[in-house]
């Protein structure tokens, strides 16, 4: 039985909804477990799976009812929480040491931070992602207005805010810096599981994969345009949209976390086009030796996209995808031009962006919270 501190995560959505976000904490809360932390997570019940609580991997998982519509409907990932919410995080925050919540835009993470203010229990909050620019202007004004109310008081009241990398923390308060300590604190990636397949497939034609939801923010339009004869570009993410009928676009539908590794061993090439966000899914390819096509955009500039093994292509809207296109033409006419990039990102992954080391880095900043307590 586990003894040492207790740490709560507290995410709006766990795997088996797939997303980086979940996947994060997913390898954040079983690297804990693994060295002796109480690792529990908060979260709603989605993809499936039942509310109620379980353990998962060394990790105690509380699911709660939520009503995910908004993200079924529009692709906004925001679950409605039923109240039970609020009982569920008060008894969670009162027998934490230490509480870890995930980003600042959900029900999930006011109401944690809100108790632990009443209960007097010290949390981080890690920033996965920036304002994110949606086509809808009404979504881009909730967003300001909730970033501007409760997002600030989430944050004002964190010991440690751990933005993911340099841009998104440049995007914070200026007087946060002044009352919390801000750490960039980068993703990590499985390289054991995300590695290279051992044989390449024969295939006619290089496969360039596409990962994520199809919705602005991830760029899908673009990609989808960009299609053409010299390469196939499949889609793991979802089924086929209405309305996309080009035959030479693949679609997976939605790919369990647990098959992923082998989706990136399937294809010879990534595709990111986000936009105000660097995905873990960045990591992942460049872990599994695929070369990636980076959209040119401040966000994906990070620490792991500073090295070898990808390439920043212009994917404006206007261009209806002819830039990412031309780009992948160039790329896949030289296939071991392909293969060394894709081999050098590997390389750069593996020496410095484990989940190991990223944990050690968590695990610090919990103890350094934890001593200021005492």
């Amino acid at each position: 039985m586990t003894t040492g501190p207790r740490v709560l995560h507290v995410a709006h959505q766990v795997l088996p909804h797939v997303g980086g976000l979940e996947t994060v904490v997913a390898a954040e809360t079983r690297g804990l477990a693994e060295r002796g932390w109480h690792a529990t997570v908060v979260a709603s019940a989605a993809a499936g799976a039942a509310p109620g609580r379980r353990t998962e991997s060394g990790v105690e998982v509380v699911r709660v009812r939520a009503w995910n519509g908004l993200e079924q409907r529009f692709g906004v990932p925001f679950p409605v929480f039923s109240p039970r919410l609020v009982a569920a995080l008060a008894r969670e925050v009162r027998r934490a040491d230490v509480v870890h919540v995930h980003d600042v835009l959900y029900v999930s993470s006011w109401v944690a931070a809100l108790w632990c203010r009443v209960l007097r229990t010290p949390y981080v909050v890690h920033r996965h992602v920036g304002f994110v620019h949606h086509s809808s202007a009404l979504v881009r004004l909730v967003q300001w207005v909730v970033l501007a109310t409760c997002g600030r008081l989430v944050l004002s009241g964190a010991r440690v805010v751990l933005p993911i990398d340099e841009h998104i923390a440049a995007t914070l308060p200026d007087r946060l810096h002044e009352g919390a300590k801000v750490e960039v604190l980068g993703n990590g990636v499985d390289t054991d599981v995300f590695r290279p397949a051992a044989e390449p497939e024969p295939r006619s034609r290089p496969r360039v994969l596409f990962v994520g939801r199809f919705v602005p923010k991830k760029g899908f339009d673009v990609v989808a345009a960009a299609a053409g004869d010299d390469y196939d570009l499949v889609f793991a993410g979802g089924d086929r949209p209405p309305g996309v009928d080009d035959p030479r676009l693949e679609f997976l539908g939605s790919v369990p976390a647990a098959e992923m590794p082998a989706v990136y061993r399937s294809a010879d090439a990534m595709v990111i086009a986000s936009v105000g966000e660097c995905p873990l899914t960045v990591l992942e390819a460049m872990s599994s030796g695929l070369p990636v096509l980076l959209r040119e955009d401040p966000a994906l500039h990070s620490p792991w996209t500073s090295g070898p093994g990808v390439r920043f292509v212009d994917m404006a809207d206007g261009t209806a995808g002819a830039g990412l296109a031309a780009a992948l033409r160039e790329l896949v006419a030289d296939p071991e031009a392909m293969r060394r990039m894709g081999a050098a990102g590997r390389a750069h992954v593996r020496h410095a962006f484990s989940w190991t080391a990223h944990v050690d880095r968590l695990e610090a900043t919990y103890r350094r919270v934890l001593g200021e307590r005492v």
